[in-house]
């Protein structure tokens, strides 16, 4: 009886033992297979092993590996669940914790993902990706705002398992989905892409789309673009030998690359050729011709880019295309900046997910001004979503278009409409000396979005009335002969019609010293500039520029103190630069000035076709020898502030005229009250002429 019941508890944990051998090997099995086919990019088959190890046995790597691949087949739920459980793991790295925050973006747990983006951000400031992704979170009222600025509804293609990324072609358009026949893809186990064309009926339904004749192949073949003239395509495609066997890098990785093909003389397009600039070792997709045909852009991953997939471009120059050239930092982010459409010859839309975005992939729109390209501009909800959104293309009457999203959970195509929600803007110009309305007054209006602009002046009222585009950053250029120039921005964001939007504009009158004034005086008792010469300190007594100081130990004055705003002075065509205190014998940019100075740094900007000179007086107290150093370095760190805050240093100089331009009578041995002197003490500018262009 003993013997047995030792038996037992022998056998028992030997059972035990055996059985917990078996699970552990099938999870190793699992795990193995897992890691296999996540490392040959079949995301699928990763997924379904690396479930089943981890019901079996928790591994943090087969975790990370399974939310990544969830996030790459654009399952945000599940990857989101998964970074979630991997989160308590200690050896997670910020690139894991940056993909669990899109994964909460493209969920809507928004709070959530700020949390995190800011903890990567403490670690790691300099990542210009996080920054984005992170003030997108803080500004989602902001990027979600406008939502009446478009219209969108799906566009329903018989039999189309999924559709993507549509041209215009002729009547109708071609677009990319799965042909639903032949090999599947083993990145998404859906069936390789082909190339469809489908046209629209009279009541708004689509015909049965058709295969395009000649292109499709076995593999991808997708995200087209149709040359202005309609006789070149170029496309995305797995990389083919000629035989047509798929073919791949030394890493065995298939890339896609572009191919071309030319429409032949029967009206069919010819067998497509690889375009001579791509590389198996790196991805070439979708392309997007210019109206004219001579540029095409497309998104790759070759060297030389910031980091994932950005857009290049290739010029076509006596029929051959050029070596790529990268759109450089201001398109592309550290993320992937892929599927580029143009729309005119100046706007480029473009998908990211590493500049702002409300979740997944966000439509951005960057437009040519001057040759380079602007700071992208992220387009406003409904055409964004927490999904991924892309491939957005407009009509000829650039009134609407299409474009693609997986906001229901697969890849569909949708039609989009501008919604006219103009604002009612007007605006009135008078000079700020004399308060006066300003007729004849040109005004710029640049819509910041798009580059576009208007000029119009105003009436004998000093008015225009006129209307800007709802969700728009404008920027107001008001140009009158006599006057400064002044620049302005006014923002539509948030308005939405019925009340017009008001501004007021007031220009200051401008008066050139030598050129309106024959009578110039040309007294110089000091060059300027003469740098540093010490502090003089407490100078036998030296009352230096103080209110009333009769000795060197006071705390310190208030020094300079100009008038009350940008207008003329008791001197015609001298302007006081106002409330610019000092202290005692210094002469560093007090905190309580600088926004008195950053007014001057706009005025000056404004008007970088002027030259301007910085002054600065001292009282008569004090030596003429210490006023005129002191009034030196303080007129020189005023010009010095203007150029750090990007005034061109061209355009400024600066000169100390210490006690030599009193503007009253309270010179060495007349007694004054301390309002007289004060009077003296000022820091001011004049406008000495025109740059030469």
């Amino acid at each position: 009886m003993n013997s047995m019941k030792i038996n037992t508890h022998i056998l028992k944990p030997f059972f035990i033992l055996l059985i917990v051998g078996l699970i552990s090997g099938c999870a190793s099995i699992n795990l193995k297979n897992g890691r296999e086919a996540y490392e040959n990019y079949k995301y699928q088959d990763a997924i379904y092993f690396f479930e089943k190890s981890l019901k079996k046995k928790d591994n943090a790597p087969a975790r990370r590996m399974l939310a990544e691949s969830y996030l790459l087949t654009n399952n945000f739920t599940k990857a989101a669940e998964q970074y979630e459980q991997a989160a308590n793991y200690t050896d997670n790295s910020d690139a894991d914790r940056i993909n669990y925050g899109k994964a909460l973006m493209a969920v809507g747990k928004y709070d959530e993902a700020k949390g995190i983006f800011e903890g990567v951000a403490s670690r790691d400031g300099s990542n210009m990706m996080v920054k984005e992704l992170l003030l997108s979170c803080k500004k989602m009222n902001d990027l979600i705002a406008d939502s009446l600025s478009y219209s969108v509804e799906p566009v329903s293609i018989p039999n189309a398992i999924g559709a993507y990324s549509p041209v215009m072609y002729k009547n109708g358009i071609i677009f990319s989905s799965p042909s639903g026949k032949g090999e599947k893809d083993p990145y998404t186990n859906n069936s390789f892409a082909n190339l469809f064309y489908t046209t629209e009926n009279s009541d708004g339904t689509w015909g049965v789309p058709v295969e395009i004749a000649n292109v499709n192949g076995r593999y991808h073949d997708a995200v087209a673009a149709i040359s202005p003239g309609g006789q070149t395509m170029i496309f995305t495609r797995s990389f083919q030998l000629n035989a047509g066997a798929l073919s791949g890098n030394k890493g065995n990785v298939s890339n896609v690359q572009l191919y071309t093909s030319k429409m032949g003389a029967d009206g069919n397009w010819e067998k497509p050729t690889l375009v001579p600039f791509s590389d198996p070792t790196s991805m070439y997709a979708h392309p997007a011709f210019s109206p004219d045909g001579a540029t095409l852009y497309f998104a790759s991953d070759m060297e030389g880019g910031r980091g994932g997939m950005d857009i290049w471009s290739a010029k076509l120059v006596d029929n051959n295309w050029s070596a790529p050239v990268n759109l450089g930092p201001e398109i592309n982010s550290n993320g992937d900046d892929v599927f580029p459409t143009i729309k005119g010859a100046d706007s480029l839309y473009f998908s990211s997910d590493g500049h702002k975005s409300i979740g997944g992939m966000d439509v951005n729109l960057s437009v040519k001004r001057g040759g380079k390209w602007s700071s992208p501009e992220h387009i406003s909800y409904p055409i964004n979503t927490a999904a991924d959104d892309f491939g957005m293309i407009w009509n000829k009457a650039g009134n609407g278009g299409y474009l693609s999203s997986d906001r229901t959970g697969s890849d569909k195509i949708y039609k989009f409409k501008a919604e006219n929600t103009n604002i009612p803007f007007e605006m009135m110009v008078t000079g700020k000396d004399s308060g006066l309305p300003l007729g004849g007054v040109k005004v710029t209006i640049k819509n910041l979005t798009d580059g576009t602009e208007k000029i119009l002046f105003t009436d004998g009222n000093g008015m225009i009335k006129t209307e800007l585009q709802a969700g728009k950053e404008y920027q107001l250029i008001s140009e009158l002969e006599g006057y400064f120039k002044n620049t302005d921005l006014v923002s539509t964001k948030g308005s939405q019609g019925g009340k017009a939007l008001k501004k007021v504009v007031e220009l200051p009158e401008l008066y050139v010293t030598g050129k309106d004034d024959p009578k110039k005086d040309d007294t110089t008792s000091n060059s300027g500039d003469k740098g540093d010469k010490g502090d003089k300190g407490d100078n036998k007594g030296d009352k230096g520029d103080t209110k009333g100081d009769k000795g060197g130990n006071n705390k310190g004055d208030k020094g300079d103190k100009g008038g009350n705003g940008t207008g003329s002075n008791k001197k015609q065509g001298t302007y006081p630069v106002p409330n610019i205190y000092w202290d005692y014998n210094e002469w560093t940019i007090r905190e309580d000035a600088i926004p008195y100075l950053d007014n001057l740094v706009k005025l000056f900007r404004d008007n970088e076709d002027l030259k301007f000179e910085i002054q600065s007086h001292c009282d008569c107290r004090g030596s003429d020898e210490y006023n005129e150093d002191l009034s030196s370095k303080r007129a020189k760190a005023v010009v010095d502030y203007l150029v750090k805050k990007g005034v061109p240093r061209s355009i400024m100089v600066s000169k100390g005229y210490g006690e030599s331009k009193l503007l009253n009578n309270c010179t060495d041995g007349v007694l004054c009250s301390e309002d007289k002197h004060q009077e003296n003490r000022r820091t001011e500018f004049i406008v000495t002429g025109k740059k030469k262009k």
